[in-house]
């Protein structure tokens, strides 16, 4: 019986004929078809596209971090509530394509990999140049794809099966096992380096296809977390063995390790006939407000990743395929239809500095409360000392902030409120404050805002943290009934330039590092940063929590770290706003707080988190596979 790939699905009929189970199906071709064609091995090949996955997705990677929390629900996921286990269910979302399933990807590539050099020899000898040009693209895409697909992997759970033959129904299973972290590092360096001899550059290629940027975007992006602290620095205090070739290297060369993600980085910084760039977002002489809204331009409006930030994104098409709908899922829950999911916690909010470049706590307090309690007022210091007279904690901020966060009283300029509300709020703001109005004779009346939990709409969508995040947000579409067709950037120049200077500072090449630092401050209209050589640690941080906030890369940054004792285990908080009215007085008094209050329960992170567990689920099929530090090894 002949193998079939599926390609598409074709609707068709036909008549009864007592040859019918000869014939093959018309929605199949065989192998034999497939592996003759460069345009449909092409196809076959947008499969293993499209088993990446994407970060849009209701549960976002933000939510397993600092960054965020799913807007209405508490942090119940393995992850997050200490339950950690080969037995937990980790759900759909951002994790799906970090998972040791990825391995059905790698068969699907594998396979195409063995049938695609073929198939310019199906061809005449004097086609046979012009077909093996186009093939060995496709070739350096399905490395590239198997790289991208274990680098995915070996960050989550470290040392990998490494399979670069398709498994056959035959073949001895009992004798795969994990390879050494090392060992796994090697080989995804090894494909990118092979994907890029074989790819175009970016402007050459199709949009959304692999380039020969984004394979070498990759083995920077591997080489940077190999280097770190958690697979290279001591890890004895997080109940890791410094011997645990698995998830690390033993008796590492740092220098070495530093140097070779330098190197990566580097090498695609200076690629020459790249058209890699990064934007100014109009720094040059324009203001704030122009600024934030070419920020948030990159991420919300962007159809298409031909702008030079983009290396390698998900393309997605309003119509018809893989769509998502990221202005439903994060859009105010004021509006009909929309849920209010994605929510920065305060902490994120605070990180956002003022316009001059100064701590936001440098001019702002969190009142003292009493002994255990986890909430107090926003305070402004004297304005003397501050240089801001304002006591709204979003007025004179950077303009990271207005792009990203979606604050109360901001204006959310997407779409109108529903007919029923306008008369409410006729500008369409963000209205997250209650207001309670005191009469003369002491009673009280209390309206709660329109994207509150006790809103009009549906108040059950309304987040507990107060604000939302703007930077998926698309300008156009209608969260209630229409899909977005911004674009899922799997990876931007920003973080191989973040990089690249991240790997200097552990080189002790401050300059360098300082350069790029001011350069990411300054495209946004804050001034060069203050830092020490050994602050200047701390600012790169700093920024890059910025810039790549919701793209998936702080998952894997705080772990690399060793950080999330200090970041995943402190009170989540959100803000509640009352504006109160005071009618007793005369004339009437106007008083607006911010208070910092807990949002949801702690987070009950254990060192288990550091590493993904191998499920019993798969170790029953292959009890030879060791189990990551931190979970049982019994099955």
């Amino acid at each position: 019986m002949k193998q079939y790939v599926i390609v598409a699905f074709l609707f068709f009929a036909t008549a009864c004929n007592k040859n019918i189970l000869d014939k093959a199906p018309l929605d199949q071709y065989s192998d034999d078809i497939v592996w003759s064609s460069p345009e449909l091995a092409s196809s076959y090949l947008n499969y293993c596209y499209d088993g990446l996955g994407h970060g849009f997705q209701s549960v976002k990677g933000s939510n397993f971090t600092d960054e965020a929390i799913f807007g209405r629900g508490a942090s119940t996921t393995a992850p997050l509530d200490g339950t950690m286990s080969p037995d937990a269910s980790l759900g759909n979302h951002f994790m799906e394509p970090y998972r040791w399933s990825q391995f059905e990807q790698v068969q699907r590539i594998n396979q195409f990999l063995e049938k695609i050099d073929g198939i310019a020899e199906t061809y005449p000898s004097a086609q046979q140049a012009d077909v093996k040009a186009k093939t060995d693209v496709l070739k350096g895409e399905a490395l590239f794809l198997r790289a991208f697909n274990y680098c995915n992997m070996a960050r989550s759970y470290g040392g990998l099966t490494l399979l670069d033959k398709a498994a056959k129904l035959n073949d001895d299973f009992s004798a795969i096992t994990r390879a050494t972290f090392e060992e796994t590092v090697n080989f995804i360096v090894a494909d990118c380096d092979a994907a890029a001899a074989l790819l175009p550059l970016k402007s050459e290629q199709e949009l959304g296809r692999a380039c020969k940027e984004a394979a070498l975007a990759l083995k920077a992006r591997m080489l940077l977390f190999a280097a770190s602290d958690l697979t290279a620095g001591d890890v004895s205090g997080i109940n890791i063995s410094n011997d645990n070739a698995l998830v690390r290297y033993v008796n590492p060369d740092r220098i070495a390790l530093w140097t070779a993600a330098k190197n990566a980085a580097k090498a695609l910084m200076e690629l020459s006939g790249s058209s890699l760039t990064l934007a100014d977002f109009g720094a040059s002489g324009g203001d704030k407000a122009t600024v934030a809204q070419n920020y948030r331009a990159l991420t919300g409006n962007s159809a298409t990743p031909a702008d030079g930030e983009f290396i390698f994104a998900k393309m997605f098409d309003q119509a018809l395929g893989t769509r998502h709908r990221t202005n439903q899922i994060d859009g105010p829950n004021g509006y009909d239809g929309l849920y209010g999911r994605n929510a920065p916690l305060q902490r994120m909010v605070d990180e956002y500095e003022m316009e001059d470049g100064t701590n936001f706590f440098d001019h702002y307090y969190i009142e003292e409360v009493a002994e255990g309690a986890n909430t107090g007022r926003y305070m402004k210091n004297k304005p003397a000392l501050t240089g801001f007279d304002s006591d709204n904690p979003y007025h004179n901020r950077e303009a990271r902030f207005y792009a990203n966060v979606l604050y109360d009283s901001a204006i959310y300029d997407i779409e109108p409120r529903p007919s029923s509300l306008k008369l409410r709020d006729p500008l369409g703001i963000y209205d997250r404050r209650t207001r309670v109005t005191i009469k003369a004779d002491g009673s009280e009346t209390a309206v709660y805002g329109l994207d509150t939990r006790n809103g009009p709409i549906v108040a059950g969508n309304g987040n507990y943290v107060g604000y939302l995040t703007m930077k998926w947000v698309q300008q156009g579409v209608t969260g209630s009934t229409d899909y977005n067709f911004n674009i899922w950037p799997y990876m931007r120049y920003t973080e191989v330039v973040l990089g690249y200077a991240e790997a200097c500072w552990e080189l002790g090449e401050y300059e360098e590092t300082r350069e790029w630092v001011n350069f990411f401050r300054n495209r946004v209209l804050l001034p060069n940063t203050k830092a020490t050589d050994e602050e200047l640690r701390d600012a790169l941080r700093h920024e890059r929590k910025i810039e790549l906030y919701g793209e998936e890369s702080r998952w894997f940054d705080i772990r690399r770290w060793v950080i999330m004792a200090e970041t995943m285990t402190l009170p989540q908080y959100g803000v509640d706003i009352m504006e109160v009215t005071d009618n007793r007085k005369t004339p009437a008094t106007v008083t607006t707080t911010w208070k910092y209050n807990q949002a949801m329960p702690n987070n009950m992170m254990t060192n288990a988190v550091y590493w993904l567990p191998i499920t019993t689920t798969e170790r029953q099929k292959a009890p030879q596979l060791l189990q990551n530090p931190n979970y049982r090894e019994d099955i």
